[in-house]
């Protein structure tokens, strides 16, 4: 009994410390998440840097991405036929998803959202993290939204809340819930 009293009051202990944190400690957080320039990912084709640089993007990575970079994705997201590639872009802490079809000059660009719309208390209520990350949903996933499904889409998660699919089809992008 007396280790469930322990556990119980360790349990209230993250909540309230979660409810001291202050605007301040928000904004800090917001300021401080990392965003990494677009050199910093080689892999990705010269004419997507270029553009990402122009636009002046960076970025941003999740707060347990540690040492792997993350939210730039190659993937089929416009049609099987394509090799493309999806970039979350932070410009003036406002994110939005860029997709680069191919090898062509298209760019389209899906789900702004404020930065700030990603924090949350992580590490046991010690601190606030940033918590936006894409990953590539494969043509066989896509298709419990999608029957139809022939090419994979891009899943936008907020790390353990919720998840959006985002689905190209007919030149236009859908999105669906997808749980977490």
């Amino acid at each position: 009994m007396r280790l469930f009293r322990i556990v119980f009051l360790v349990c209230l202990a993250v909540p309230l410390f979660a409810a001291q944190l202050t605007r301040e400690d928000w904004s800090r957080a917001d300021e401080t998440v990392v965003r990494l320039k677009p050199d910093a990912f080689p892999n990705l084709p010269e004419h997507v840097r270029a553009t990402l640089a122009q636009r002046g993007c960076t970025i941003p990575q999740p707060y347990q991405a540690g040492a792997e970079k993350k939210n730039v994705l190659s993937g089929h997201f416009v049609s099987s036929g394509t090799s493309d590639w999806a970039v979350l872009c932070s410009h003036r802490r406002q994110s939005s998803i860029l997709i680069f079809s191919g090898h062509s000059t298209r760019v389209d660009s899906i789900g702004d959202e404020a930065d700030s719309q990603y924090l949350q208390v992580v590490d046991e209520g010690r601190q606030i993290g940033y918590s936006r990350l894409l990953t590539v949903a494969t043509a066989k996933q896509v298709r419990k939204h999608f029957a139809h499904a022939k090419h994979d889409a891009i899943l936008d998660s907020f790390t353990g809340k919720a998840s959006l699919l985002w689905y190209s089809s007919g030149g236009k992008w859908m999105k669906v819930p997808a749980g977490d």
